[in-house]
């Protein structure tokens, strides 16, 4: 018999990320009945990634990262790249043999979507104290994006050559600035009205990146799959190890107890799908989008059940 407590917890989680599943669906139906253009696509992404996301970033670290009362802030990109390079490594052990065949699933197996679907959750989930959640997962994302843009592109990209230069992205940047004026004690002296302006674009993020990722998924066309049993072993890596062995390091430090949004964080970036993005570096380095496509479009469906079930196995239940 389920535990009364688990239920609950589990049900909680799942109605608020359907929400967001509505939307991304509402999104993807736009997209495949051509309301909604690829080149439409491009140009909300550019616009998220260049402007309304690091306005959040900004405003979420100068306002809400407080290093007296989180001293071991910079755990969190650390604690990233662990998460990023182990589920790698159980990817690279699983499909090891076959990378010339699915490095894809390699990719897909260590690299998740660190914001355009954890932040969505997270808001839905921590309406109270989003922005501090916003600051730490922002904290973490610096941690993942050098492996995502090397390991990432070698993995997903054909013969196309790595480009470093995209690692320095405004996102990127948004958050080392963010957390240089945290460490220098800067932020009181931020003035109010920027802070103002930037709360301000940074509030339309969640709701597009929303958008984008069902869109993005929307033009995901299933004409080739991975063979089955790979599908399975790539749910394996990303929907149960890669989780467990969070829940364990969780339990382990207590960290549930002691500090309950980043032991959240840590769930929900552990059970997440993989980065859309890896569809977009696929696509831009002449790899094989088709597969990713496909396995992406799985991966999302078995998150819709993975994220509720190792939250609230790992912090209880959550009240939104």
């Amino acid at each position: 018999m389920i535990p009364p407590l688990f239920a609950t917890g589990f049900q909680t989680v799942f109605f608020s990320m359907l929400r967001i599943v509505v939307v991304a669906l509402l999104a993807g139906v736009l997209v495949r009945r051509r309301v909604i253009r690829s080149e439409d696509i491009d140009t909300l992404s550019r616009i998220t990634i260049h402007v309304l996301l690091p306005c959040l970033i900004l405003t979420s670290l100068i306002t809400r990262l407080d290093t007296g009362s989180t001293p071991l802030w910079w755990l969190l990109p650390l604690a990233s790249m662990a998460m990023n390079l182990g589920g790698l490594f159980f990817g690279w052990v699983l499909f090891g043999r076959t990378t010339r065949r699915h490095p894809e699933l390699i990719a897909m197996s260590g690299i998740q979507n660190s914001a355009y679907l954890v932040l969505p959750v997270g808001q839905a989930l921590f309406p109270e104290t989003f922005d501090t959640f916003a600051a730490y997962c922002f904290l973490f994302v610096i941690g993942n994006t050098p492996i995502h843009w090397t390991l990432g592109v070698r993995l997903v990209g054909g013969k196309g050559k790595v480009r470093l230069r995209e690692m320095i992205n405004p996102p990127l940047v948004a958050s080392l600035a963010g957390v240089a004026i945290a460490l220098s004690g800067l932020s009181p002296h931020v003035p109010a009205l920027a802070l103002d302006a930037t709360g301000l674009l940074g509030s339309a993020t969640i709701p597009l990146a929303t958008f984008i990722l069902g869109a993005t998924l929307g033009e995901v066309r299933l004409q080739k799959l991975p063979p089955w049993h790979r599908l399975l072993g790539l749910a394996g890596v990303k929907f149960g190890l890669v989780p467990l062995i969070t829940w364990w390091a969780i339990s382990a430090f207590d960290l549930a107890r002691q500090s309950p949004l980043i032991a959240s964080l840590f769930m929900i970036q552990a059970a997440a799908a993989p980065a859309t993005n890896l569809i977009l570096q696929a696509r831009a380095y002449n790899g094989r989008t088709e597969i990713i496509g496909g396995a992406m479009l799985a991966c999302y469906v078995v998150c819709l059940m993975a994220i509720p079930f190792w939250l609230t196995l790992a912090t209880g239940p959550v009240s939104p």
